[in-house]
């Protein structure tokens, strides 16, 4: 008392004060870092452990600790002390210490925290508390009350206020509790890293907690100079320092390598750089605190991650931030500590070693001590509690603690014992807890509603529904399957064997693995022995332990028959599809290629492979013949229009451009097919190839135009393009000449020396004016031995002098047949194409005329016509006459009339005397007056010089000739 004022009496009170908060910082940490239902576990733990710590330091740990040294090893007295009988200052003394020896229990309940029995972890801290702690702490800081140094410090060890002696020796406890008891049941299940982590209850309340204990940590470390002198601003300054360091260096990591920052490592941050900062704190100057605290942390950091891949489940990370934060802090001492101040007379490598040192032996003291007695209390009874017991929480199965949680839960336990969803747990109003009933109670009511709708499913359900256990017994069936089998309503157990056929049941391949599922068709038996084909689903429930199949079947008789007809029916389509001679593709509704026949593979030129599931415009690839530019896709134009009639495109000049490159002239067709509603399902797509059929159309268009003896174009095809020739000269004003030519003396050849002959000789003429003519001009052959031409772009002098030429030509040419030569000529008519108002038949009509005035003129004569041509008229009119009456001769059109001639001077009862007239009907029956008819016909053309022959006339009569036919020496001798 002497020594020791009492102000520093009273700043020590108040600093055992400040520690004491430290115990409730403790407990919300722990108690809001762990699950709910261990929380009152933790607490309870929290306050046993600082009674009976402060019991145990009382009765005999502090005389271990602070009594007169044996060797340095052990206190010898101050045992059950007499505090408050004598000086304040060992009351004081004794409070603060007491403090000290709580804190270091303390540390071990957060690590073990979730699996430790209580009664275990009391022993643990009577350990603690009574024996190691104790001890240690002699070793390190005896000597304070002048009764001799420990050991330990008499080497120089220093640990201003426990870094080593108070959170190493709670560290290291801890660990060894851990290695015996291990990890908390789903920490590390599963394959990641770091396993599962679980998440705390209230980290709100677990923060509150971490600025109680800094809050504590200013007494814990100011009052280790036990007393009130100059040197605890700095102590508490630095102690501040070192605790946010702590955290901000955690945050920064974190940010660096997760780009994120859990909710509790800045707590353990904070706590770590105040552990660290410990050991040192009245040594030290600012910056290092900071840079001790900083380090701190990231020790922390390091050790939490080496316990999670190692396994070791520490529930607060108590080990990380007490022991091994408590480490670093204790070899700083070495690193920053200032000599002068630390007072120990050794050099930097002598104070890190002493340091070292300490660290060993609280290691292997503190571990030593508690694995060896915990092992040998392990072996016997067991530390752990029960899985049961963890999985309840150790609230109920330690304490047998009640809370609306705890009700809430056993009311669901009992809704599953009971089975059904027809309970409903009780619901206390205006809580957390209460409005986790109401949900469940929600959850409970839909589920039943969804259960009782699925069990009315499957009471309905045709297909039959079984369950049976792993040796095939049945443990329940559907009333579908009652009937899908015949089942009696009442009968001994089925095995499910039973109600398939002999061959059909294989456990092996039938069964599935946990969570899998099997399926294939089967032959069933029913009841009664009779047979059907069903499709079996079987699954098996996932869980491993659990061996439950569940069985579907149903019956597929009917559906195999119309699978078969549409096998059958698909069968017979597909080889009428490839019988046919058309090329089909059929497509989806997105244009993709679904079906080739073999012959539009062949068209093609693509394999099913190749063209199935593309676009159908990439095989078939329509292109203009002549052009060759791209054609559009029929099979788009459907989709894109569904709604429109079949169309065929046709096949004129469009072509099918194969895989190697070939065209085919094909003729297509596209059509939508749709399914029994109407809906577009795709467009089938069938073509054709033309070739054949293209070319047989060109050799009939050709012999259509020619003519098949001499192989010029024929009448028709010449009249064709003679009216093109007029509509060219009216359009544009084009100047051509019609030329038509008659052979001279053909009859001749013809009837000396046959037909034969004759062909030949017109083939080798139409050879000769081939040659004479220009390749823009038109020669035909119009029938018989007459020919035509038309000069293209031809005035009439020029056209002459063609004329002549060909002309010339035929005279000069000699036909020889066999051991004969004959001599032929042409005669020729020309006709200019100036738009003068002609039609086609106008204009062959002058040109027969013309060419009948070159016969007449003397045979193989070239005329011209002219439009003012008498000559040429009175023929026309003539020949058009001629062909009429010839033409109504061999049609019968002819009539006999007779009228009477009455004579003017003879009585009239002389002889009677009749003229006979000819009359002619036209085309229509009406008779044709005989002015035309009788005017132009001249001597040699008069048709009927024998006309008094016909018949005999019974009366005198007279027949009225032109004056020409009278004079024919025949019709002079007929009369």
């Amino acid at each position: 008392m002497s020594e020791k004022s009492l102000f520093d009496v009273l700043w020590l009170v108040v600093c055992a004060a400040l520690v004491f908060n430290m115990q409730l910082g403790f407990l919300c940490l722990e108690s809001g870092l762990i699950r709910s239902k261990n929380a009152i576990n933790v607490a309870m733990k929290n306050m046993t452990d600082f009674a009976l710590a402060v019991m145990l330091y009382w009765l005999f740990g502090f005389g271990v600790m602070f009594g007169l040294s044996h060797g340095g090893w052990a206190g010898t007295t101050h045992f059950l002390p007499p505090v408050g009988q004598q000086e304040a200052w060992l009351s004081a003394f004794f409070l603060f210490q007491a403090m000290f020896c709580a804190t270091a229990v303390t540390v071990i309940s957060g690590a073990t925290a979730e699996r430790l029995r209580f009664a275990a972890y009391v022993m643990v801290g009577a350990l603690v508390a009574g024996l190691i702690y104790p001890v240690f702490g002699h070793w390190a800081w005896a000597g304070v009350l002048g009764t001799g140094a420990g050991w330990l410090a008499g080497q120089g060890f220093v640990d201003f206020a426990g870094a080593t002696v108070v959170h190493s020796v709670g560290g290291w406890v801890a660990l060894a509790v851990l290695l015996l008891i291990g990890p908390r049941i789903g920490r590390f299940e599963g394959t990641g890293k770091y396993g599962h982590a679980i998440p705390g209850s209230n980290l709100p309340l677990a923060m509150l907690g971490a600025l109680l204990l800094f809050f504590g940590w200013f007494g814990f470390n100011g009052g280790s100079t036990l007393g009130a002198d100059d040197t605890v601003p700095g102590i508490v300054v630095n102690t501040l320092l070192g605790g946010i360091s702590g955290v901000l260096a955690v945050l920064l990591v974190s940010w660096a390598l997760r780009g994120n920052t859990d909710v509790v490592l800045p707590m353990n941050g904070l706590l770590a750089g105040l552990v660290a900062v410990t050991a040192s704190a009245h040594v030290i100057s600012a910056l290092d605190a900071l840079v001790i605290g900083a380090v701190g942390g990231v020790v922390m950091l390091l050790a939490g991650d080496l316990l999670l891949r190692l396994r070791i489940d520490d529930a607060v990370a108590a080990i990380p931030v007490h022991l091994a934060a408590g480490i670093w802090g204790t070899l700083a001492v070495a690193l920053f500590g200032d000599p002068g101040r630390l007072g120990t007379g050794l050099g930097f490598g002598e104070q890190l070693l002493v340091q070292v040192e300490g660290v060993v032996v609280c290691g292997l003291w503190s571990f030593g001590v508690a694995w060896v007695f915990l092992r040998l209390i392990n072996r016997w009874w067991p530390l752990r509690v029960e899985a049961e017991a963890e999985r309840l929480g150790l609230n109920i199965s330690e304490h047998g603690t009640r809370t609306e949680l705890i009700e809430l839960l056993e009311a669901m336990e009992g809704d599953v014992q009971a089975g059904g969803f027809k309970g409903e747990v009780p619901v206390e109003p205006f809580t957390e807890v209460g409005q986790i009933a109401s949900q469940y109670n929600r959850v409970i009511r839909a589920l039943g509603a969804a259960v009782e709708k699925t069990q009315s499913i499957v009471r309905e359900i045709r297909d039959g529904i079984v369950t049976f256990d792993g040796q095939g017994l049945l443990t329940s069936y559907n009333p579908g399957s009652q009937r899908l089998f015949a089942l009696p309503s009442e009968s001994a157990p089925v095995h499910f064997s039973r109600l398939l056929d002999p061959g059909h049941w294989d456990p092996a391949a039938m069964l599935p693995v946990p969570g899998g599922e099997v399926r294939r068709e089967v032959v069933c038996r029913r009841w009664d022995g009779s047979h059907f084909l069903a499709e079996l689903t079987v699954s098996r429930d996932a869980e491993e332990a659990r061996v439950l199949y569940t069985g579907m079947i149903r019956d597929i008789t009917e559906r195999k028959r119309v699978e078969e007809q549409l096998h059958r029916e698909k069968t017979l389509a597909q080889v009428t599809l490839a019988s046919i001679g058309d090329g089909v593709i059929t497509t989806d509704r997105t244009g993709l290629v679904t079906y080739m026949n073999p012959v539009a593979q062949q068209l093609t030129g693509l394999s099913v492979s190749e063209g199935v599931g593309h676009p159908v415009s990439d095989v078939f690839r329509l292109e203009d013949e002549a052009s060759g530019e791209r054609l559009p896709d029929p099979v788009r134009a459907v989709l894109r229009k569904p709604w429109r009639q079949p169309s065929s495109a046709g096949a004129r000049h469009r072509a099918l451009r194969r895989a190697d490159g070939v065209l085919v002239p094909v003729q297509e067709s596209a059509a939508p097919i749709r399914d029994e509603e109407g809906v577009l399902m795709g467009v089938v797509l069938t073509f054709i190839d033309i070739s054949v059929t293209r070319e047989l159309a060109r050799e009939l268009q050709h012999q259509a135009a020619h003519d098949a003896l001499t192989g010029l174009i024929n009448r028709a095809e010449f009249e064709r393009r003679l009216s093109n020739s007029l509509r060219d000269t009216d359009e544009h004003g084009s100047c051509h000449v019609l030329c038509y030519l008659d052979l001279d003396q053909f009859k001749v050849v013809n009837d000396t020396c046959g037909h034969i002959a004759g062909d030949e000789l017109l083939r080798q003429l139409a050879a000769l004016f081939r040659v004479r003519v220009r390749d823009t001009d038109v020669l035909a052959r119009l029938g018989g031995d007459e020919f035509g031409i038309i000069l293209m772009n031809c005035g009439i002098q020029e056209a002459q002098a063609m004329a002549d030429s060909v002309r010339e030509l035929v005279e000069n040419f000699r036909f020889s047949w066999e051991d004969r030569t004959f001599a032929v000529g042409v005669s020729i008519g020309l006709v200019p194409i100036d738009g003068q108002g002609y039609g086609l038949t106008e204009l062959l009509r002058a040109s027969d005329a013309a060419c009948y005035a070159a016969k007449e003129s003397g045979r193989n004569r070239v005329h011209v016509f002219q439009t003012d041509d008498k000559a040429l008229l009175e023929r026309q009119g003539e020949m058009q006459w001629v062909n009429r009456i010839r033409q109504a001769l061999d049609d019968d059109r002819l009539r006999l009339f007779v009228q009477p001639i009455q004579s003017l001077n003879s009585p009239p009862e002389s002889q009677k005397r009749f003229e006979v007239l000819v009359r002619m009907l036209d085309e229509q029956g009406r008779i044709v007056p005989p002015g035309p008819s009788c005017r132009q016909p001249n001597a040699t053309t008069w048709p009927v010089p024998s006309t008094g022959g016909w018949s005999p006339i019974p009366l005198p009569g007279s027949v009225t000739m032109p004056a020409g036919v009278v004079a024919i020496p025949a019709t002079t001798a007929s009369i």
